[in-house]
């Protein structure tokens, strides 16, 4: 009889909170963090090479949520009796495109940054740590496009240098503020697709992280659109090293308001 080597987890896990600095919109959690958050500790009660976390509603900043494993080994995230993530293990299929080269990413990223600041602070997300342009404290992860004029493959692209003071005790970028820097560029993607300034939002993303980043090294971050069904926009994302290599990548889902789908 083949033994059942299924993980006993405890039924509650402790709590988190999300501090105000990372927050996407201005009252919210950044959707990334928070599920970087939620995956890191996860792992830590079993190995998951990848995992999922679903963002089921704005998670409140600068308080402590209870954390609470299901029944089926997923790792809940509650705001009062509602739960507001969760976070599982998964599977990632994942062709990640060719990289443009690091100084057209450059380019591309400086460009699209220009744009956001040329809109003003009426941009909704001018002070979202990872995307804001109004964040001298956050990750600035701006993508934007690559590739000849009116190319529709919808490649976006930067360069980023992740900041040495969110490096973990063991000197290596956090899983949240990987994540994080997965999160934004996703929904970028599909802004410039789609022409639009409505207000998508996250509601999953599935991430492996295959090799932890360094802070104070430089990266290539990649996003592009897969596909749309209705108001669902799936999108790609991916961090490359110099030379050329993935040490994270993700494939998320976005939501349209329901007036625009």
């Amino acid at each position: 009889m083949t033994p059942d080597l299924t993980p006993t987890l405890p039924d509650t896990a402790d709590t988190l909170s999300i501090d105000p600095r990372h927050n996407g919109p201005r009252t919210s959690g950044n959707g990334g963090w928070v599920a970087g958050a939620l995956a890191r500790r996860l792992v830590r009660q079993a190995v998951a090479p990848v995992v999922s976390v679903a963002l089921r509603a704005p998670v409140p900043l600068g308080r402590p949520l209870p954390l609470r494993f299901q029944p089926d080994g997923a790792l809940a995230l509650l705001d009062g009796d509602t739960v507001v993530a969760e976070a599982a293990p998964a599977a990632l299929d994942l062709a990640v495109p060719a990289a443009p080269a690091d100084g057209e990413a450059e380019a591309a990223g400086l460009a699209a940054r220009l744009r956001h600041q040329q809109r003003g602070l009426g941009d909704p997300y001018a002070h979202c740590f990872v995307c804001g342009f109004a964040r001298p404290d956050g990750l600035g992860v701006i993508v934007g496009p690559v590739g000849a004029p009116g190319d529709d493959g919808g490649l976006m692209a930067t360069t980023w240098v992740p900041p040495a003071d969110l490096a973990g005790p063991d000197g290596l970028l956090t899983p949240e503020a990987t994540w994080a820097a997965l999160d934004c560029p996703a929904g970028m993607a599909w802004s410039h697709r789609l022409g639009r300034s409505a207000s998508i939002m996250t509601v999953r993303m599935t991430v492996a992280i295959d090799q932890p980043l360094a802070p104070g090294a430089r990266y290539r971050v990649l996003a592009w659109p897969l596909q749309r069904d209705g108001r669902k926009l799936h999108a790609g994302t991916a961090i490359l090293d110099a030379g050329g290599a993935v040490r994270a990548r993700s494939q998320q889902l976005w939501l349209l308001p329901r007036e625009a789908g």
